[in-house]
């Protein structure tokens, strides 16, 4: 039998305000698109805190559910704004929301700390807000109702948040001409992290366990293809980012080779006989103090 909703449920409210929202209408698109990166700021906040709870199961789901009115209306005056309960695992659903409103604010008062994955995926989903507030000129303000509380816990994500987020996402280091190898486990035809830079993307999984974003060109589609799966050797433009994995910008792509590193240890020994003396075998054996 289903469970009966009661406003007994704590609710979030996601408001979009100034801008073509006085008009109190928006384009469906982008009052979809708000709300599901909503959504999934819940969820990824709420996985993060029930693995940090040793549940087995952190899926994050918290029964969210768009309530209407008593006329039947799901959105309110005021701008335009969209109620949500939230239904399941409620106490973990509230931090959840919370976290989010402590993550906003920070941003608005350029005093962010990034503490934890959840926070990374907090604001790259309040960047994609951000470029839908950007068109439409509006601003978003999230807020968090409990039942029996009349102050609302909120924050609104306004142009100094914006800025400050952007920021964060924004390349912190670059270095041309690196070489990667590793497994390229991933390749799909859509965008990465960064909303500017459109194109065909993978996943390369590095023997160290690092895992990096790469963006292909359009004419590597067939070379990816051949290679997905596989150890490869990549030659391109790398960028270090604050709140997400580095990405290379691929300009060459290559079957990694297996390598002889006996071989390569006799050109080192060239080098300098000195401070390797010996053979490989002969290092490997005084580092494992064989007699």
């Amino acid at each position: 039998m289903p469970k009966k909703r009661t406003n007994e449920d704590p609710v979030l409210i996601v408001k979009l305000q100034k801008g073509l929202a006085d008009r109190q209408r928006l384009p469906l698109e982008h009052v979809i698109r708000v709300l599901e990166e909503v959504r999934q700021m819940v969820a990824d906040a709420g996985r993060e805190l029930q693995q940090s709870m040793g549940l087995d199961r952190a899926n994050g789901d918290f029964g969210l559910e768009l309530l209407a009115g008593a006329d039947g209306v799901v959105f309110r005056k005021g701008s335009v704004q969209a109620q949500i309960a939230v239904t399941t695992n409620v106490e973990t659903g509230i931090l959840a929301a919370s976290k989010i409103v402590d993550t906003i604010n920070s941003l608005g008062n350029k005093k962010y700390a990034q503490v934890d994955e959840a926070d990374r995926q907090i604001i790259r989903r309040l960047n994609r807000i951000a470029s839908i507030q950007e068109t439409d000129k509006t601003e978003m303000m999230f807020s968090v109702r409990r039942p029996g509380v009349r102050a609302r816990f909120a924050a609104t994500f306004s142009e100094v948040a914006i800025a400050t987020a952007s920021s964060m996402q924004a390349p912190v280091f670059q270095m041309e001409d690196m070489t990667l190898s590793g497994k390229l486990c991933e390749l799909k035809d859509t965008h990465g992290d960064d909303e500017e830079e459109k194109g065909f993307w993978g996943e390369l999984r590095r023997d160290n366990g690092e895992i990096w974003r790469i963006q292909f060109r359009p004419d590597d589609i067939q070379d990816a293809a051949q290679l997905f799966r596989k150890q490869v050797r990549m030659t391109g433009t790398a960028k270090y980012y604050r709140i997400t994995a580095p990405k290379l910008m691929v300009k060459s792509i290559a079957l990694d080779t297996d390598r002889d590193y006996e071989t390569a240890f006799d050109e080192l020994v060239g080098c300098d006989e000195k401070i390797y003396p010996g053979t490989l075998s002969d290092v490997l054996r005084d580092l494992r103090g064989d007699d």
